[in-house]
């Protein structure tokens, strides 16, 4: 399989031993690569009932078949393990872009598995067909950008490429995210807190290898196509323009779904303060690209003026203005723009950073918490001075910031208090997207995700920017009127399309900018670029099959956990609390009629929720339907 070395890279730090596995042509083509790949290897090589923070506990590295080519957007890389974040410990990944993903393809490998326990801090140095186990202890305690910075000097190397955890990876804070080239996260399921665990430092990369082509100028005409037509996309232009902060506006005015303190609300007089023009003519200093990206949405952001003047960063983007903003009570830009410095220097995933901070404000409004609960601090809705130390008291599980560090799930549960405030799925706290306005597909997604309360492995833009494409929704699904995000047409279908079209994205570690939010790059021109990169021929539908493949697989990780239709439940507040407020006041979002009808769209047992051994064998995973089948009998006893 020309253009796909198709080698796995396995390092146990518990002997030190290092190994290189070849991956075969017929495993390439059933799994394609990245997400497909380490979900597969997930599942066969971690029992249900493994400790998240176990040795025997994998994390895994994957890049796809495109990664480090000229197809547009494709550097990035997914991060795979089970979660310390979930409740109970499930399925996690999280994906992030800059440069490592590609210098890892171009270091020779596919897949990075680490496994095992180190007896001391180290990190790893992997130059081409070299790899280094060294020692970090110096490195323990450092923040992202130290730590980037001595590596590198000690290595005299400065063309790495880093991945590595802060403060908040080393003492196992759930949520404790990956970061490379100090400003891209893996932020979300607490896989720094599994690095950590493994007393895992930082992993420097070095790659020279060419990556093989089997048509090159085929390749090069079709990738070249593919980025004249992003650049004339407008929602390529739009994301370039003022990054995903260009969604402020509409996520308030317009649609109603601003999270404002902990989702109390939707909508906020103030929020355009956030939006992505102010941020554009304020504070932006510079517009970043990932690896071979064709959009350059990334901001690098510089204060001017008040008490942060001087701080630079890379950021911030939506989910983390949101977060460590609004949903704390917080509307300040400098404030917030500082935030995100801070919870990317200690290396937390900013979603559930924020989320535990909001729990914790609004149980102690509603009197659930006292000073006694918090070690004497009052917690006041949008107090900066309050959330800096909170953000480094977490980070350091310090006094109540301990409490914090476990998630706000787990918070509850030890506490004993606002288990409704939670704002989590699985355990997992939410991204800052409330389906009440956003859509109706995206909270089907969330209830029934492989990661819990997220939007990105069930990205439904059909429903958010597919009315910038005319005809693209009613092609897609058969009806336009599914364009509206509040409409129940055809959503169980679209939200199925959207998981499937993803996970082929994360596959072939592209950008979702490119295939889901914009539609720019459709699963035709996927299939044309992967069959010219291969030498093999990929049809749409096919690759669309594979995206269906991981989708049950990572739905069986979670069957086998005893997880199904009883635990695909929204957040409380958006299925029984009407919106109080902004363009959609009063809307509910419809779970117990939705639900059901994406399950029959899946091929999911309306009872368990698992998927039917019918669906599975036509899937071709005939050996997940004899495995599952003692697990569904189990869990019908909890039905």
């Amino acid at each position: 399989m020309q253009g796909y070395n198709g080698k796995r890279l396995r390092i146990d730090l518990t002997g030190g031993k290092v190994t290189v596995e070849e991956i075969s042509k017929e495993h390439l083509r059933k799994w394609l690569g990245g997400r497909g790949l380490n979900s597969e290897l997930l599942y066969r090589e971690t029992e249900p009932e493994l400790d998240p923070f176990s040795p025997e506990n994998r994390l895994i590295f994957g890049v796809g078949p495109l990664t480090g080519t000229f197809a547009p957007s494709s550097g990035r890389c997914t991060v795979t393990s089970k979660s310390p974040a979930q409740d109970p410990a499930g399925f996690g990944d999280a994906n992030m872009g800059g440069h490592w993903g590609a210098e890892l393809k171009y270091a020779g490998y596919d897949q990075l598995v680490i496994q095992g326990k180190a007896d001391s801090p180290v990190y790893l140095y992997i130059n081409n067909g070299r790899v280094e186990i060294r020692d970090a202890e110096h490195l323990w305690g450092k923040n992202i950008p130290e730590t980037d910075t001595l590596i590198k000097n000690e290595l005299q190397n400065h063309e790495l490429h880093i991945a590595l955890i802060g403060l908040a990876g080393e003492n196992l804070v759930r949520y404790a995210c990956i970061i490379n080239d100090v400003y891209r996260a893996a932020g979300r399921c607490g896989m720094g807190a599994v690095m950590g665990s493994k007393n895992l430092k930082a992993i420097a990369l070095r790659g020279t290898n060419p990556v093989e082509i089997a048509r090159p100028r085929e390749f090069f005409e079709i990738c070249s196509r593919a980025r004249k037509k992003m650049r004339q996309d407008a929602m390529v232009q739009m994301l370039n323009d003022q990054g995903t902060l260009l969604l402020t506006t509409p996520a308030n005015h317009d649609q109603g779904w601003f999270c404002w303190k902990n989702f109390q609300k939707g909508h906020h007089p103030d929020a355009d303060l956030l939006n992505g023009e102010n941020h554009r003519d304020r504070f932006l200093a510079h517009r970043e690209g990932c690896f071979a990206c064709s959009i350059a949405c990334g901001r690098f952001s510089r204060i001017s003026k008040g008490e942060y003047a001087g701080e630079i960063t890379g950021g911030p983007e939506y989910e983390t203005v949101t977060a460590m903003g609004p949903r704390i009570g917080l509307l300040d830009p400098a404030s917030v723009i500082h935030n995100n410095r801070l919870v990317n220097e200690l290396g937390m995933d900013s979603c559930s950073c924020g989320g535990a901070i909001s729990w914790a404000m609004e149980c102690y409004e509603k009197g659930l918490l006292t000073k006694e609960e918090t070690n004497g601090l009052t917690l006041r809705w949008g107090d900066q001075e309050l959330i800096d130390k909170l953000v480094r008291m977490i980070a350091s599980r310090e006094g109540f910031g301990d409490i914090l560090a476990e998630g706000a799930h787990h918070a509850a549960k030890k506490l004993d208090c606002g288990h409704e405030y939670t704002m989590s799925i699985k355990g997992h706290t939410m991204s800052q997207d409330d389906p009440r306005g956003l859509g109706f597909a995206f909270g089907i997604g969330f209830a029934t995700g492989r990661r819990g309360g997220d939007h990105l492995q069930g990205l439904a833009c059909l429903e958010l920017t597919g009315a910038f494409y005319p005809g693209l929704v009613e092609k897609t699904l058969g009806d336009k009127a599914a364009e509206k995000p509040l409409s129940k047409v055809k959503k169980p279908e679209m939200e199925k399309y959207q998981e499937d079209l993803k996970a082929v994205g994360d596959c072939l570690t592209q950008c979702s900018f490119t295939h889901s939010w914009s539609f720019a790059v459709l699963p035709e021109h996927m299939a044309a670029m992967l069959s010219a990169a291969t030498g093999m021929n990929f049809s749409p539908e096919e690759l669309l099959q594979i995206g269906g493949r991981i989708v049950h697989l990572e739905r069986a990780y979670w069957n086998r956990l005893l997880v199904g239709r009883l635990e695909d439940k929204n957040p409380r507040r958006f299925t029984e609390e009407p919106m109080p407020d902004g363009p959609n006041k009063g809307s509910l979002f419809p779970e117990a009629e939705l639900i059901p009808l994406y399950y029959q769209v899946r091929g999911w047992d309306p009872e368990t929720g698992f998927p039917t051994a019918d669906v599975l064998n036509e899937y071709g995973l005939p050996d997940i339907a004899d495995e599952l089948e003692p697990y569904r009998i189990k869990y019908l006893e909890y039905v």
